[in-house]
């Protein structure tokens, strides 16, 4: 901002010097006079910068400077020729200096003097005085409401922007928004900022919706409306805009693509999720981590998917280096009565160890061994699942109905 606030200073200041001399004469009249001489010197220095001999400007006209009269015309003309050169050098703070110089001698023409003014606070702007800025721009507005300068409502929001009063800064805004067929994007993006300062997340949204209108490539937009409908619970409008935003290639990161699966599972479409998840899985996009097939066979499980879910599990269980996986896959085997195949997981659950039940690791590994017909195995599982509290009574209960089946 600060540096196209510099551009555009260069450029109006050398207007400002090149039509000195004719403003000079123009507002002559009766009252104001110039000397020959000084018009001349003038005259060569407006010469010298169009050919950008800035050094030999600078000393001409503080050789013209030395020698005419304080709170003269002539002087205020020559300060403000001579802060465009020190504009044109890069020395803004000397620039502002001269310019508020040249107002002080309230020798300037009217239309002089409201120009001097306006191009003072881009000068306060420039080198970031946001203060004064606001202090010479904000009255200067005032006089002129009917302007269609939009530059002078953007400096004024940037400003207040600056000195972290965003509310005063977003009239000024989005005045010039709202006045603009096809805004610019840095206006829009200093709304939008302003609205996430003031947490007006709803007015967040309409903006980014119109950005994304206008500038439909730019993925960070889509991003961050999806983020701002999470932000105000709208999980479903967040999962179309992240959705959209997927097919049209602008989510490719492993974080972003786990997002929006579980912005699938929020809003209770497992199935898409574990589609999402199943083919960013074999693309690789998603890293082959047994969290990552955990959250895919949850995902099937949900979407009864079963089949899916158990080959999701086993590898999630493969790459655990606990057997509480192994564990989840053996309740979804002895759900779906698959009796021999739940021993083998079990076991290997309680091989791995770490498991938070172990007690029901036991007792589903009974109930699988009395389901096979092997009574004996079921008995010793049934024995050791005595050990913990919660499966202690349910053991006792298993040990006694085998005892009774045998006798019977």
């Amino acid at each position: 901002m600060i540096s196209l606030i510099r551009n555009s200073l260069k450029i109006a200041l050398i207007s400002i010097s090149l039509c000195a001399i004719s403003s000079a004469i123009y507002a002559e009249g009766k009252t104001i006079t110039i000397s020959p001489w000084v018009y001349k010197q003038l005259n060569k220095a407006e010469e010298l910068i169009g050919k950008q001999e800035y050094s030999k400007a600078h000393k001409k006209l503080e050789k013209v400077l030395a020698k005419v009269n304080k709170h003269s015309y002539e002087q205020a003309i020559t300060l403000r020729s001579l802060a465009s050169v020190y504009a044109l050098e890069d020395n803004y703070k000397q620039a502002a200096r001269l310019l508020e110089q040249a107002l002080a001698t309230k020798a300037l023409s009217e239309e002089q003097q409201q120009e001097a003014l306006f191009n003072l606070g881009q000068l306060y702007m420039a080198t970031e005085q946001y203060q004064k800025t606001v202090d010479t721009l904000d009255p200067w507005l005032k006089a002129h409401l009917k302007t269609k300068n939009k530059q002078v409502r953007i400096l004024l929001a940037n400003a207040y922007a600056q000195l972290k009063q965003y509310r005063q800064a977003l009239p000024y805004i989005e005045h010039v928004i709202k006045h603009s067929k096809k805004p610019k994007e840095s206006w829009l993006q200093l709304n939008l900022a302003l609205y996430y300062e003031l947490e007006n997340y709803s007015a967040a949204a309409g903006v980014l919706r119109r950005m994304i209108a206008l500038y439909p490539d730019k993925k960070d937009y889509w991003q961050q409306l999806a983020s701002i409908y999470q932000q105000l619970q709208q999980f479903s409008n967040a999962l179309a805009i992240k959705h959209l935003a997927y097919t049209k290639g602008y989510i490719t990161s492993e974080s972003d693509i786990l997002q929006l699966s579980n912005l699938f599972l929020y809003n209770n479409q497992p199935y898409q999720a574990a589609l999402l998840l199943s083919k960013e899985l074999d693309n690789k996009n998603v890293k082959q981590e047994s969290a990552h097939w955990e959250l895919l066979a949850n995902a099937w499980t949900s979407a009864r998917e079963y089949k899916k879910a158990i080959n999701a599990l086993e590898k999630a269980s493969a790459l655990n280096a606990k057997g509480e996986l192994y564990l989840q896959l053996g309740r979804i085997h002895v759900e779906q009565e698959l009796w021999q195949t739940s021993i083998t997981v079990i076991k290997k659950a309680l091989k791995k160890g770490g498991l938070k039940q172990t007690g029901e690791a036991y007792t589903l590994l009974g109930i699988s061994y009395y389901e096979t017909g092997q009574l004996q195995s079921a008995k010793n599982a049934f024995i050791h699942a005595l050990d913990y509290r919660k499966t202690k009574k349910s053991a006792q209960q298993w040990l006694k109905y085998i005892e009774t089946d045998a006798n019977g």
